[in-house]
């Protein structure tokens, strides 16, 4: 397995660098450093998803990458557009890194600087803030909980942080328990480096919302970049990515932008594969299914495996692709029958379009959507009143029909309630008003159902439309 081979490797060049440097050297020369940078500073606003940025030329799985790539001028090309940090590896065997390349870089930029290694011993802590390092590595899969803690505690003793790596729940909530502040959930399994892109899903809502998330590995595309925002990450760490690119600068901001300035669609009231697959291909982020039965949108909650299975998209899925997450629509239903409909049906979120109360929405197991109906601004207060026990709020067309009549809601109200929570819009949304609506409102995502259909039912032409205009506004908006 990988990861045993690098662990013992690692420590067989510990033993030989403990004889070659005494640990009493290496304390003399980490307390004589300047004090680490901020690290935490770095991930301001806590609301905005920010790049760590790895110097890094070869993987266990993917072998070299970037033989000729240059560490210090590259560190610099990243701090230069963008990147709140750089992640540095000093393995030389597995990553060809070095310590040399973190003091170097260090040296040469402002932001902080991560030292990315299998570390399992006091020695290395030591080792990172006598090479300049403002932060370090420390892969739960690799440490007991007493050795995280103390590696922990040493770390922080040093003004260092610690960006605390993990693969699985268990792994997360050891994480928490030693009291990590910074998070880092990888896509990627250590002892077989297959990937799972939806770790993060799984694992983000057990995390507590005073933690910095960074999400790893697998982050390629504007697509595993909307995924992430999401997923309400503060950070996501990119390496190979970065350094493939013929244009680096460019996918820095494709990262970038695609993690904070894109927008999110959700195709909703689906009942077929065919339009299940459509949404898929076009690039939709969410699917979402309608529980409501007076709705002519209404899909019977146990059909919803079958139809999944009968998509092309959901019954093949390569390793690593991203798929739209699941959402189910309710209106005034027990909190029971939803908790149970969403284990059944696989759900990852939970669209409420009734009378819900804010305390009706904590009893959710799942993330929840509230959909609000603004008619003046003295509703603006009900953003304040969900805002704390909701995923996103959506601002939907006020109708007695609980949504999908087609007319559009007041955008005005709904620009205003963009300014204060990220906000999906809805009602009345077409390919022909959709780029207005993304340019007046400035919504994190869009909601539409009748707008993609044709007599009723969904178009298969409408969707890739809808979603071509949509991604072309935002093209459209970064170029002003």
């Amino acid at each position: 397995m990988f990861l045993d081979k690098i662990v013992n490797q690692t420590r067989l060049d510990l033993a030989q660098r403990k004889i070659e440097h005494p640990i009493e050297e290496l304390q003399r020369l980490a307390f004589e450093q300047s004090s680490p940078r901020d690290v935490l500073e770095a991930f301001e606003p806590r609301d905005q998803v920010h790049l760590i940025a790895e110097v890094k030329r070869a993987s266990p799985s993917k072998g070299l990458l970037a033989p000729d790539l240059d560490p210090v001028a590259t560190a610099l090309l990243y701090e230069q557009h963008g990147a709140a940090m750089i992640s540095v590896l000093t393995e030389p065997h597995f990553f060809l890194g070095s310590p040399e390349y973190l003091t170097a870089i260090k040296h040469a930029v402002s932001i902080p600087v991560l030292r990315k290694d299998f570390i399992i011993d006091d020695y290395q802590v030591y080792e990172a803030r006598a090479w300049g390092a403002d932060a370090i590595l420390l892969i739960c899969a690799i440490l007991d909980d007493e050795q995280l803690r103390h590696l922990l505690h040493l770390a922080h003793s040093l003004r260092m942080r610690a960006l605390v790596e993990v693969h699985s729940r268990a792994e997360a909530q050891r994480a928490v328990d030693a009291g990590a502040m910074i998070i880092g959930v990888n896509s990627r399994d250590l002892v077989t480096f297959k990937m799972n892109p939806y770790l993060i899903r799984e694992i983000r809502q057990m995390l507590p919302a005073n933690r910095i998330i960074v999400a790893e590995s697998g982050i390629h595309s504007p697509a595993d970049v909307r995924r992430l925002a999401r997923y309400d990450v503060q950070a996501m760490l990119v390496g190979e990515s970065l350094v493939v690119s013929p244009d680096m600068p460019g996918q820095i901001r494709m990262l970038l932008h695609g993690a904070n300035r894109t927008t999110q669609v959700k195709i909703c009231g689906l009942r077929d594969a065919e339009h299940i697959d459509a949404a898929i291909e076009a690039g939709a982020d969410m699917l979402g299914f309608i529980f409501h039965a007076p709705s002519q949108r209404y899909i019977a909650p146990e059909r919803i495996p079958s139809l999944l299975a009968a998509s092309n998209h959901y019954a093949h899925i390569d390793e690593g692709q991203v798929l739209p997450d699941l959402v189910g629509v309710f209106v005034n239903k027990e909190a029971a029958y939803i908790n149970d409909v969403a284990e059944q049906a696989g759900l990852h979120y939970i669209q409420l379009h009734g009378t819900e109360t804010p305390e009706f929405c904590q009893q959710i197991k799942r993330p929840v959507i509230k959909a609000l109906s603004l008619t003046d601004k003295a509703d603006l207060h009900q953003l304040a009143d969900y805002q704390a026990v909701t995923w996103r709020l959506l601002i939907d067309t006020p109708t007695p029909e609980w949504g999908g009549s087609g007319r559009t809601s007041d955008w005005d109200l709904a620009y205003r309630a963009a300014q204060q929570e990220k906000i999906l819009l809805a009602g009345g949304l077409t390919v022909g008003n959709v780029a207005d609506a993304i340019q007046q409102v400035h919504p994190w995502g869009l909601d539409v159902s009748s707008g993609v259909e044709t007599d009723k039912r969904k178009d298969v032409q409408k969707i890739h439309a809808f979603l071509q205009q949509v991604r072309q506004s935002e093209k459209d908006v970064a170029l002003k």
